[in-house]
């Protein structure tokens, strides 16, 4: 993807309120697990849906990001399933499902965080 652009995670607020005001829409996010930190993606849509844009930053596993649900409200779904499902700590949630949006009360904990370190392959 072309438009990819990184920032602090500091930033998520103020630069998805500039493409908001802009006219974007916000499609979508993914939290993916690099080990030691959380990559989070931010993809956002203009230009009747042309044009894409991902606001991408990475934080330590133990950080904190602020929501963008105060933003647009459209990102409360996706937050709270990021925290659900990789822990991401997501604070100013406009609606916070307290960790059983998706997952149920016996359900494993965090279940797309990756627990230890993928073993090299080819080593044989």
């Amino acid at each position: 993807m072309e438009n990819i652009r990184q920032i602090a995670k500091s930033d998520i607020v103020n630069e998805g309120k500039k493409l908001m005001d802009a006219g974007s829409k916000l499609v979508t996010a993914v939290c993916s697990d690099l080990d030691e930190k959380l990559e989070v993606s931010y993809f956002f849509s203009s230009g009747r849906g042309v044009d894409m844009t991902c606001l991408r930053y990475t934080v330590g596993k133990d950080e904190e990001v602020q929501s963008l649900s105060g933003v647009t409200l459209s990102s409360v779904l996706i937050e709270n399933e990021m925290q659900e499902l990789f822990g991401l700590k997501v604070k100013g949630l406009a609606i916070d499902y307290g960790g059983h949006m998706l997952l149920a009360h016996d359900s494993p904990v965090m279940p797309m965080l990756k627990t230890k370190k993928a073993e090299a392959k080819g080593d044989n």
